[in-house]
């Protein structure tokens, strides 16, 4: 046995040691300062962003919740006619479109644009739900 082969393994494993190494330094300083390397936005976010995912958030729960109260009276055949499925159907689109928009202004930080829009996806899914809602005669 060769006194230098344990020598000649880590040698040979000593770039990838160092690069491995320098990886976690990079990632504990990128954490110390502040940031969050793998979404790419800082943890403290300005109050009206924060104001603004609530919203969204609050959107999208909502226009689920109309998704769902839709499809129950859709499956359960008790819609008011095939006309207000239709206008259900359009409107359950329109929402989920101003709820990308609304994302879209969010990263834009376009905080008003962001309340009207969710102001709008509320009414939309308020009607949505209450049209579902509404039996055969």
């Amino acid at each position: 046995m060769n006194v230098n082969q344990p020598d000649a393994r880590c040698r040979h494993m000593m770039p990838a040691l160092h690069s491995g190494l320098l990886a976690v330094v990079v990632l504990i300083m990128t954490w110390a300062l502040g940031g969050t390397p793998v979404y790419g936005v800082p943890p403290s976010a300005p109050e009206g962003q924060k104001e603004s995912r609530a919203l969204i958030y609050q959107s999208a729960q909502a226009t689920e919740h109309a998704w769902e109260e839709f499809h129950a009276a859709a499956i359960g055949g008790t819609l008011a006619s095939p006309a207000v499925q239709s206008s259900i159907e359009r409107q359950l689109h329109q929402a989920r479109a101003l709820l990308m928009e609304a994302r879209k202004a969010d990263r834009a930080q376009q905080f008003a644009e962001v309340k009207s829009l969710t102001q709008q996806i509320l009414e939309i899914t308020q009607n949505i739900v209450q049209a579902s809602r509404e039996k055969k005669q």
